[in-house]
């Protein structure tokens, strides 16, 4: 690799200096890099960039695979948040090494599923959004809960009575989904996991489903709030009585930068233990 873009979350404390490191490392190096802080224009990213690099927490990267999906760009991530999964390498340490296995090519490359989903209400669809966690259906209020219908390839599988329901892919496994008492996925495993949200029945537990599956949720009349459909706990979609929630596998993937040395299971033992 020899041309990187850094995409910085302006709102994190020290990514200015963080920044500056990766940026004087790369081009100390010959190699280029353009920072990019704050909102994100796709269009002023060259054609012959061969890595992002984003400065945030799981949330930035997430947001810039969205965004930046088609074209194709594999991604890697330096945690300044709380928690992360996706951004497994912390700005306290590491920076120079990531940059200089990067330059050296010593890293490999995890295809990562994404989903994509639309609502569809007397045969009109609306745009298609994209997730790389997860979607969520949910009420404007956590003292009702919601009723849907979820049908997977046609055929009914459950009506749901929970406070949600989150479809995951298996990135997205260990965000809302194991909050939720969901199982945690190898990451690039290809399925959906459907977990309902606090339900409201003693046999409700989690379904893994092959990425070929169509899985389509009904909102129920019976509802007595406002219901979304929320992509990655970001982008929000109105959803009403009798419309349904289109969700399938996305032609499109992330792809996510692995260093060489440690393992999924390695980066999960972590993360967990410093709950």
């Amino acid at each position: 690799m020899k041309s990187f873009y850094i995409v910085g979350n302006s709102d994190k404390s020290g990514v200015e200096k963080v920044a500056e490191s990766i940026m004087k490392r790369i081009k100390s190096k010959g190699a280029e890099a353009i920072l990019n802080l704050g909102y994100l224009e796709i269009s002023k990213i060259p054609g012959n960039i061969d890595c992002i690099i984003t400065l945030g927490g799981d949330g930035t990267l997430i947001r810039v695979a969205r965004d930046t999906s088609y074209l194709n760009i594999p991604l890697i991530g330096v945690n300044l948040g709380h928690l992360g999964y996706l951004t497994s390498l912390g700005s306290e340490g590491g920076i120079e090494d990531m940059v200089d296995k990067l330059l050296a090519d010593e890293y490999s490359i995890e295809n990562r599923m994404m989903i994509d989903a639309y609502v569809k209400r007397s045969g009109a669809a609306s745009k298609t959004h994209q997730a790389l966690n997860e979607v969520v259906i949910a009420g404007n209020t956590c003292s009702k809960f919601i009723r849907c219908r979820t049908y997977v390839n046609k055929e009914l599988l459950n009506e749901y009575c929970a406070d949600g329901i989150i479809v995951a892919t298996p990135t997205g496994s260990t965000a809302y989904n194991l909050s939720a008492g969901g199982p945690i996925v190898e990451p690039g495993a290809r399925m959906f996991i459907i977990t309902a949200i606090c339900p409201h029945a003693l046999n409700q537990r989690s379904i893994v489903l092959a990425p070929e599956s169509n899985i389509e949720i009904e909102i129920s009349k019976e509802n007595k709030q406002e219901v979304f459909a929320v992509f990655d706990g970001d982008i929000q979609k109105g959803l009403s009585y009798k419309s349904r929630l289109i969700i399938k596998e996305s032609d499109t993937i992330t792809k996510l930068i692995k260093l060489k040395g440690g393992t999924f299971l390695d980066n999960l033992r972590t993360k967990m233990s410093g709950i």
